[in-house]
């Protein structure tokens, strides 16, 4: 709840000045009134999200999150098996988590995750993102990760950057394309790519792009970032050209590949992909 005070100071029998002070603003739990750090705010919700705060009695009331909602510290959200939300943190990171989640965000540093996954794309170069679950805690070094639990595992995906994972005395760090699995007290590593099926949940509810009036190399720079393509223009007057082409339009509601196959067919430009590498050239046509 924001809370304004107005104090009006009287100073002279010659002259009255009015002076105003702003209580710095203060959100405060609705169910105990005690004061709360404000952690983030509601980017995007898909399904059906519920949050639970903290009463007088440590009790839990839940309620529905809803769109541009604040999330403060000590705040509980979980998601069913059908639903996953964005979160935009204070420093601008992107926090997602998916369906059949459940996290504490103890801090806009540290989320304490019991069930399922989160996502983290981090603005940080320096990190300072931690999850902490049950298993082993894992803290960011500047990038993009996936953290997810169950009863018995923990797997932590690194898109990009490196994460480093700590169980008891024990820690691994992760490079880009590392996959770590906390098991049994044991944790194993592999290899895995950047994009493919197993990411695309995070893409399903990243913070929607609107086009219009944007350059045609912002857009595709989203889409890489989301669902982790490597981009390669034709040549480089191509890739410096992109930056001027200016959309028109919106592709809401379209699949990624077929938003970026209508966005580069007005402007005369054509893509392929192999693998996760995406090729923008020219059209035949427009040559």
């Amino acid at each position: 709840m924001r809370r304004l005070v107005v104090v009006a100071v009287v100073a002279t029998a010659a002259a009255i000045a009015i002076a105003m002070a702003i209580r710095p603003l203060e959100i405060r739990h609705p169910a105990s009134g005690a004061a709360a750090d404000l952690v983030a705010r509601v980017e995007r919700i898909e399904g059906h999200v519920r949050r639970s705060t903290p009463d007088l009695r440590s009790a839990l009331t839940p309620i529905d999150l809803r769109q541009d909602d604040r999330v403060v510290s000590g705040d509980v959200l979980e998601t069913d098996g059908r639903s996953r939300t964005a979160l935009r943190l204070k420093d601008g990171t992107s926090l997602r988590l998916d369906g059949g989640a459940r996290a504490r965000m103890l801090s806009s540093t540290i989320i304490e995750l019991t069930n399922g996954a989160v996502y983290i794309d981090s603005v940080r170069n320096d990190g300072g993102i931690e999850v902490r679950t049950p298993l082993g805690t894992a803290r960011d070094v500047g990038t993009q990760f996936e953290v997810r639990v169950s009863h018995t595992l923990l797997r932590v995906r690194v898109r990009s950057g490196s994460v480093e994972l700590r169980h008891r005395d024990r820690s691994a760090s992760a490079l880009a394309g590392t996959e770590l699995v906390l098991a049994d007290g044991e944790i194993s590593r592999r290899a895995i790519t950047p994009f493919g099926p197993e990411w695309e949940w995070t893409a399903s509810v990243a913070p929607r792009f609107d086009i219009d009036g944007r350059p045609l190399a912002s857009f595709i720079d989203h889409l890489c970032r989301e669902h982790g393509w490597t981009v390669h223009y034709e040549d480089d007057e191509l890739a410096r050209r992109s930056w001027t082409i200016i959309l028109h339009g919106s592709v809401r509601g379209l699949p990624p590949t077929e938003a970026l196959e209508v966005a580069l067919a007005t402007s005369g430009l054509e893509h392929r992909f192999d693998g996760g590498d995406l090729s923008i050239y020219r059209s035949p046509n427009a040559r």
